[in-house]
């Protein structure tokens, strides 16, 4: 499965496609995690791509993706044309307009009530593309958070993946 993840500096993509990544070794997967970002530390796009496969894995980029997640309008725009056809988008509803089918909820505001931090928003739909697309299991994605996010942050954002995989189950 090729997922690529999409925003803008400081929204935490590539650390969300880092663990993303991380849970599918821990299962034993193969796995490839790439990344793109602007020079612009805030504001600038930032894509994390993941291909996560059982067979071996010869693609080092996403080249069609099964599944986009955009977080902000820019994320989409730069890469709406990677996505294929029958591909799944999730969008945040409240930061991305989308001119084709999607699913989402608003990742950002969910994530500022949830913990009081906005930038939470990567775990949340992190969580949210995890209990749509069942690609790793959710105690994998845990364990990989625990291993990746910044010490003294992992309760936060293991709260912030659980509100997003709980919206993802409805």
């Amino acid at each position: 499965m090729q997922i690529r993840l999409a925003g803008i500096g400081g929204q935490g993509v590539v650390l969300a496609g880092v663990i993303l990544g991380e849970a599918a070794a821990i299962e034993g997967l193969n796995v490839v995690q790439t990344q793109d970002y602007s020079s612009a530390s805030r504001g600038g796009h930032s894509i994390a791509d993941v291909i996560i496969s059982k067979e071996p894995i010869y693609n080092l980029i996403v080249t069609k993706a099964d599944v986009l997640v955009a977080l902000a309008q820019l994320g989409y725009n730069t890469t709406k044309d990677s996505l294929k056809e029958d591909g799944l988008l999730i969008v945040d509803t409240d930061l991305v307009k989308p001119d084709r089918e999607f699913i989402g909820a608003p990742f950002t505001r969910i994530a500022e009530e949830t913990t009081g931090l906005a930038l939470t928003v990567n775990m949340v739909a992190l969580g949210y593309l995890v209990a749509k697309t069942g690609v790793v299991k959710k105690e994998s994605v845990e364990e990989a958070i625990r291993r990746r996010v910044p010490k003294g942050t992992e309760e936060i954002n293991l709260k912030a993946f659980r509100v997003g995989y709980e919206e993802g189950l409805k």
